[in-house]
Order: structure tokens, then sequence, then C-alpha cells
């Protein structure tokens, strides 16, 4: 096969089957971008057209965590009890490692909510936990945004006293005795403000989309399995071509016959 790649008929083609191919293959990645830029749009409208609502309107005390409930701006009322805060630690913010700082909210004024639920809330970040200030037990209404809870953690060295190595919902909800909602709150802003500035804001996670337009994504593939398959048709034809023995019958004289007789010898 390679003595008969290497001539310039199959060089030829086999340039021409590779730029086919480089182009099928730039189509397929560009379809792609506009299947997953489509479905970013379609989230960020949905996320954009959200309003903010009292947390018991998105989800309630002991309900399961809602499907559209991640990133929803919500309002809560309560009153921080620091005595149970908590750090996280190995976060990261503006690339520098250090600590979440949570403390459970006891919600007491939110309409049709238990009176003795409570929510976690992020609060901050600190690089030292020497500067996780607790918060005063003052009613105060906090603004964020609605996130599930984290797996549990992994660790295998137990951590210092007042650390957490996630927000494991199912953990705080054994320990504490209060109806615990099925998630935390990204804190955005009190009011009052009882937050030290020590604290750095936390910002809600970045949008992904977690879906794709599935039309779009069919004229990806369409695009590659062409090019898959001008692949091999070259190497089919060129195999094929390298397999065909080459054409060694005798050459037939085209000639015209001549007409000569041989007369006969007379003695």
């Amino acid at each position: 096969m390679l003595r008969t790649l290497f001539t310039p008929r199959w060089l030829t083609l086999l340039g021409v089957v590779v730029a086919v191919c480089v182009a099928f293959a730039w189509l397929g990645l560009w379809q792609l971008s506009v299947a997953q830029d489509d479905a970013f749009e379609t989230l960020q409208a949905e996320r954009d057209a959200l309003v903010e609502k009292p947390l018991d309107e998105v989800i309630t005390p002991h309900a399961a965590f809602p499907a559209d409930g991640a990133g929803h701006p919500v309002v809560v009322e309560g009153v921080y009890d620091g005595s149970r805060q908590f750090l996280v630690p190995d976060r990261v913010l503006e690339e520098q490692v250090g600590y979440w700082v949570v403390t459970p909210l006891q919600v007491t004024s939110s309409e049709g909510a238990d009176a003795a639920a409570i929510i976690p809330v992020l609060r901050g970040f600190v690089a030292d936990p020497a500067d996780a200030d607790v918060p005063p037990a003052d009613p105060v209404t906090v603004h964020g945004e609605l996130a599930p809870g984290e797996s549990p953690s992994l660790a295998e060295e137990p951590l210092p006293q007042g650390q957490r190595g996630t927000i494991d919902l199912s953990t705080l909800a054994n320990e504490w005795p209060e109806a615990l909602y099925n998630g935390f709150v990204f804190s955005t802003q009190e009011q009052p403000p009882v937050t030290d500035e020590a604290l750095a804001h936390v910002p809600p996670p970045v949008l992904q989309a977690g879906d794709v337009d599935w039309r779009n994504l069919g004229y990806a593939l369409q695009w590659w399995v062409f090019a898959a398959f001008a692949i091999f048709m070259f190497v089919k034809l060129l195999h094929d071509a390298a397999r065909t023995p080459p054409d060694d019958r005798p050459t037939v004289s085209t000639a015209a016959p001549t007409d000569e007789r041989i007369e006969p010898h007379h003695v």
C-alpha cells in the first residue's frame, strides 16, 4: 500500500481528503459550540427571569430540593445561631485557599414556616480561621441565592473542632433538632449588616449549562461522521488499488496482415 500511496495521484487525493476532514471537523466543533451556546442562553434567560422570593415559596423544611432551585434568589428573615457556626476548609476564592464561614439561621418570620426551622447561610470567606466573626443574635434579613447541599466529606484525617469538610445537610439533619431546609444560602446582602467586613463575599456558583441543543449536536455528529466516512473510503480505495495486479498481458499488434502468397516452385 505504501508504494501505491507515494505516487502523485494518490498523494494528491490524500491532500484532498485531509482538507475535507479538517473542514468537516471544524464544522462539527462549530455546531457543538452553537449547541452549547444555545443551551446556555436558554438557561441564562430562565435565570434572569427569576425574581427574588421568600424562602418558603421556593423550598420548605424537610422538602426535597426543587429541580429549579439552584441559583434561585431568595430572601429570609431570622436570627443567626453563632454557637453552631462552622468553617469549611480548603475552599478557594480569587486563587487564595481558605475557609467558608457557615452559620445556621433560625427562621422566625417567614410566612407559613415552622417557627423552629433552620437553614445554613454561607456568610463569607476567610484565609485565617481567627478572622471568622460570630454574628450577634439579632433579627436580620438575608438576601442570597439558594444552593443544594454538598456531598459528604471523604477526608481521612479528622478536622479541628468547629470545622466540617462540606456542607453535608444529611449530617446536620441528624445533629440539629430543628426542622432543616434541604439547601443552604449564598448570602449576598444582609439588612442590617451584621457580618464583619473581614469576611470576603463568596459569589454564588457560576452559571453552567447542564444540557445542549440536541438538534445542533446532531449536526455536529453528522459532520464528524462525514469525515470518518471520507477516511474510510480513501483507505478502502487505496487498499483495492494496491491489491490490483498490473496489466501484464502481451501487447497485440494492430498492423493489417499482409496478403502474400507463396507461389509453388516449378522445376
